[in-house]
């Protein structure tokens, strides 16, 4: 399975999940270690333009494309159907989920419905699974995003 994360240039080749282990996410706690990664390029794309912090970056960063195949195993699936209303606005939810599943460490993927396409899907990768170690970037080329859709 091949998935796409977007990522700052100085992070072109790091799939560590470090990054959300310092700051946290939507699906992970800080202090716990996780990919993100979507299932489209596009998604990935919007994901980016959803938590760009306007007030912090005069110009757009240089991005990367980082293409990633991931090995066929069983995933962990989280249906939009099951999660509670207002689930969007609601971190501790998310992360107590997404946490129980990286603590675990029972499966390599979470696919779990985006907060900004909610028929889509990101897919949480877990550095601390043992067929982590399987998962290849398969590309990271420098990506320009289209300075519109930071307007």
């Amino acid at each position: 399975m091949f998935v796409y994360r977007l990522v700052h240039a100085p992070y072109k080749e790091d799939i560590s999940g470090y990054g959300a282990f310092l700051y946290g996410g939507r699906w992970n706690s800080k202090g716990v270690y996780a990919l993100y990664t979507s299932e489209h390029i596009s998604l990935a794309a919007l994901e980016i333009v959803v938590n760009y912090d306007r007030t912090m970056y005069k110009m757009l960063p240089d991005y990367y494309l980082l293409t990633l195949e991931v090995p066929e195993s069983p995933l962990v699936q989280i249906h939009p159907d099951v999660l509670k209303n207002k689930w969007v606005e609601d971190f501790e939810y998310t992360r107590f989920m997404g946490d129980q599943f990286l603590v675990q460490k029972a499966h390599l993927t979470l696919r779990m419905p985006s907060a900004v396409i909610q028929e889509e899907f990101n897919l949480l990768l877990n550095p601390l699974h043992p067929d982590f170690k399987k998962i290849k970037i398969i590309d990271s080329r420098s990506y320009g995003l289209d300075n519109r859709l930071f307007g």
